[in-house]
């Protein structure tokens, strides 16, 4: 069932979109969003698979279709944005490389990140410029193959960007299936919208939205195993899986006590066995290696 979330530092203050603030971010919750913002908030779509015939173009102009970035047996981070923005967005992005460096995963490797812009004035040269920032930080090999960077299947002048109310076909239909809702603005040529990321399965479903400006590292990366819905993960990282669960009050993982517990007492019960069992191999090694009683002591008068 959908849940509504409205997301911290996600949409902007209506005096501040006067001014013509680059971008939008706005910490009030729905109910009192300025006018005009109510559509501006998240509202879960959990399990639902986005449309994976999608066309955008990368930062190198040619043509690719969602179902082609996605591997099938890796998770996906996928994160909404547009590349005029020079704060909100550049802040989000900034937030998103900085927790992926932090992580054992390698976007390319484990998973894949999509970046994709709501904007349909973006151009693949707008998406190879923003894409040259966030890689050389981010600082991995790998990510050049798979961390996408994608812009509409066609770029609009600002006229015709007006006449189409800010958005274009294939953003609407996905913005839609994963609840990601924005706003045009016309009188300052931006846009509102929320401060989130998604984290997909590896066909394309969504496994958890995490939000604000920043993003905990260790969310991000439960966020990552959760999603991988235990597609080669290690032993430890599923026990790590076990012990957290996501709380929707925090918006984040948090530690799980009775699942601790149980963990603890398997592993007293393993320690404790182990150990039994080892003075029983001990004792019986050392009465093996007691030799036989021989010679006259031996004989037993009858």
């Amino acid at each position: 069932m959908s849940r509504l979330r409205t997301t911290g530092f996600a949409l902007v203050l209506a005096s501040a979109m006067a001014a013509a603030a680059p971008c939008a971010a706005h910490d009030t919750p729905a109910s009192s969003a300025p006018p005009g913002l109510d559509n501006v908030t998240v509202v879960e779509h959990l399990d639902q698979r986005i449309p994976l015939d999608l066309e955008f173009r990368d930062h190198t102009g040619q043509t690719v279709v969602l179902r082609e970035l996605l591997s099938g047996d890796r998770p996906v981070l996928l994160n909404l944005v547009y590349h005029s923005c020079t704060t909100f967005c550049s802040v989000v992005l900034d937030g998103v490389a900085a927790s992926l460096n932090q992580q054992q995963w390698t976007a390319g490797v484990e998973y894949e990140v999509l970046t994709i812009s709501i904007d349909p004035r973006d151009t693949p040269e707008d998406a190879a410029r923003v894409r040259a920032r966030i890689l050389g930080a981010y600082g991995r090999d790998a990510a050049q193959q798979g961390w996408h960077f994608l812009v509409a299947p066609r770029t609009v002048d600002e006229q015709a960007n007006r006449e189409a109310f800010g958005v274009y076909p294939e953003i609407e239909r996905l913005a839609a299936v994963v609840g990601f809702g924005y706003e045009w603005m016309p009188r300052t040529g931006q846009y509102a919208h929320p401060g989130v990321i998604m984290l997909l399965t590896p066909d394309g479903r969504v496994a958890r939205y995490l939000y604000g400006l920043e993003y905990d590292t260790n969310d991000v990366r439960l966020g990552l195993l959760e999603a991988s819905e235990g597609r080669s993960i290690t032993t430890a990282e599923q026990v790590l899986l076990y012990c957290y669960a996501y709380n929707a009050n925090a918006q984040g993982y948090t530690l799980v006590a009775w699942r601790i517990m149980r963990v603890g007492g398997a592993l007293t019960a393993v320690l404790l066995f182990s150990f039994l069992g080892f003075l029983w191999w001990r004792d019986r090694k050392r009465h093996l290696a007691v030799p036989a009683p021989s010679g006259p002591l031996a004989r037993v008068d009858r």
